[in-house]
């Protein structure tokens, strides 16, 4: 049996399972936050991962909830279940916060457990006024740089990028997180690029993930540039919106600090481009929605915190991979 722990902003989780595997995929996602199991203290959360056939039979009758792209969602007065098309099952007793996830393939149970880890962990930042800005975040002498671009419009590149540069460090590749000071935290996970771009990846610790909804990827894991990671929170000192070019010339021109506003309702605010499980987090209706509103004011507050001290910049990126890094070099230095 494979019992691993993780420390993620006081919020303790232990990934546990008969599929060791599995169980160190999960945790390799996360491995910035690597910590010894409290033997005797009960963690926040607990991940069972189990290998063999779902027991759908000892669930009972129930309808569905909701359906996503990724699964079927029922509840009951104490468990949410999740049924991921008949190939996997996530159990979730709501009372001890024990999540069971039974499968037989590995990518899936995978899947799984890292979608949940990150819906519960959101749930958890946002109750300790930590909001996930959905953006690159990177540290050089002048602070914290947030690079604000749609998902599949490069801030992987850039960020591999920057582990070749010596006066920069990564702060997290696609959500740092801003506080109710505007300064910037780290939350490094795993690098993810599409499998186009193998050859920009160094040759050690790298593996494939396949999703659900998407198309598989390459994933560099943590260890391969732990050394590159600023470990300590930066204020935030320049807000750069991106868009693409289909040429290969790159520009970087100021804004006005109003033109960060809309990106920053969408990818932090509301957080569009960040992942939230709400399979995990609607779990009782509208009473939920509604309880969200203190989430929302508490986002837009640090948001606006970060604003106020920040310029702003538009990053247009084209083909040529050098010439984007070369555009944005000058807010690095």
């Amino acid at each position: 049996m494979r019992e691993v722990g993780l420390a993620i902003h006081g919020l303790r989780v232990t990934v546990v399972g008969d599929w060791a595997e599995v169980v160190d995929a999960v945790v390799a996602d996360f491995a910035w936050f690597l910590s010894p199991v409290q033997t005797g203290e009960p963690s926040g959360i607990r991940v069972e991962i189990v290998r063999g056939a779902p027991d759908y039979d000892a669930l009972g009758d129930g309808t569905a909830s909701f359906v996503t792209p990724r699964n079927v969602v029922y509840q009951t007065a104490e468990r949410t279940i999740v049924d991921y098309f008949g190939k996997a099952l996530s159990v979730l007793d709501r009372s001890s916060g024990v999540l069971t996830i039974t499968g037989e393939t590995a990518h899936l149970v995978h899947e799984a457990g890292h979608q949940f880890l990150l819906s519960r962990i959101g749930e958890h930042l946002d109750r300790i006024g930590l909001v996930r800005l959905h953006g690159l975040g990177l540290s050089a002498a002048g602070g914290a740089i947030v690079v604000m671009l749609p998902s599949g419009g490069g801030k992987s590149t850039l960020a591999l990028r920057a582990l070749e540069a010596d006066n920069v460090r990564v702060l997290a590749e696609d959500t740092p997180l801003i506080d109710r000071r505007g300064t910037v935290h780290p939350f490094p996970l795993r690098i993810g690029i599409n499998e186009t771009d193998a050859d920009r990846l160094p040759p050690a610790s790298v593996r494939r993930i396949e999703w659900m909804e998407f198309h598989p990827k390459l994933a560099l894991d943590l260890e391969s540039f732990r050394h590159r990671i600023d470990p300590v929170p930066r204020p935030l000192a320049h807000i750069v919106i991106g868009r693409r070019s289909i040429g290969r010339s790159a520009t970087l021109e100021p804004m006005p600090r109003r033109a960060a506003v809309g990106p920053l309702l969408s990818e932090g605010v509301f957080g569009v481009g960040v992942y939230q499980g709400m399979e995990f987090v609607l779990q009782h209706g509208m009473r939920d929605v509604i309880g969200k509103t203190g989430t929302v004011a508490m986002r837009a507050r640090c948001c606006g915190a970060g604003l106020r001290h920040a310029r702003v910049w538009r990053l247009t990126i084209g083909r040529d991979h050098e010439r984007n890094w070369g555009a944005l070099a000058p807010l690095l230095r």
